[in-house]
């Protein structure tokens, strides 16, 4: 998990992982901020977390996740952002995947909130052709890392790996992985707001609901399954108990 003084935001991220039904794991913290994460980890067992504060001032965010790669202990590495939520099955589910003999795996599609008046109660699914960097779990690899770039580091680090045993789990499984806009992130607005319009069929239909129908919502995106709807209602309890929202 890379982070700087974004605590409130990483407190939600350590209470998912501490959620986790997956036993053998371990939380890579690499802070290059000033605010003290310390007391985030007092329910984890001392070997569950690594957090790391040393960190040389100004390496984009591309040399920071590779500093995290090289400090983790396992077999299995899996992408943890600081702000966005992990559904308690999330690792054990993707380790599952890689059991099978695959290198990598991603999910095709996850779940998005938007935390602005209009979307606050309204979360909508986003998919990728590719699968969401941001979902990636793989094995321990020597040679491949991130870019050392500011955005779309882990875009391309996915790209790597689709060239080895690569497996995208299908949008049923989109409720293990939150992507969530807070007016912080890495990404503007707009970037979110481009899943529901990122291929032909998709366009069409967010302008025919935005303007024509004048209801945005009413795209079949905002249709959850059960899964889904349930992942939602414990990401915002969980979320609205930390401030989040």
């Amino acid at each position: 998990m890379v982070t700087a003084n974004r605590r409130k935001l990483g407190a939600r991220a350590v209470r998912c992982f501490e959620q986790q039904t997956y036993a053998a794991k371990e939380l890579v913290i690499i802070d290059d901020g000033d605010q003290d994460y310390s007391a985030l980890f007092n329910n984890l067992p001392p070997a569950q977390v690594r957090y790391i504060r040393d960190v040389p001032k100004g390496l984009v965010l591309g040399s920071l996740r590779n500093l995290a790669l090289e400090a983790a202990a396992g077999e299995y590495l899996i992408q943890w952002d600081d702000d966005d939520w992990y559904h308690p099955e999330r690792i054990q589910v993707q380790a599952q995947i890689l059991a099978r003999g695959y290198d990598a795996c991603c999910l095709s599609t996850s779940l998005m909130h938007i935390n602005e008046p209009a979307f606050r109660d309204a979360p909508f699914t986003g998919s990728l052709p590719d699968g969401i960097p941001g979902s990636i779990m793989h094995r321990r690899s020597t040679d491949i890392r991130y870019p050392e770039t500011r955005k779309a580091e882990d875009t391309h680090y996915l790209q790597s790996w689709m060239k080895r045993r690569y497996y995208k789990l299908p949008e049923t499984y989109a409720h293990l992985f939150m992507r969530c806009y807070h007016g912080d992130n890495t990404w503007a607005l707009t970037h979110f707001r481009r899943r529901l319009r990122n291929s032909l069929p998709n366009a069409l239909r967010y302008y025919w609901y935005s303007l024509i129908r004048n209801d945005l919502r009413k795209h079949p995106a905002f249709r959850l399954s059960a899964a889904n709807r349930e992942a939602f209602k414990s990401y915002k309890e969980l979320s609205e108990s930390l401030g989040l929202l």
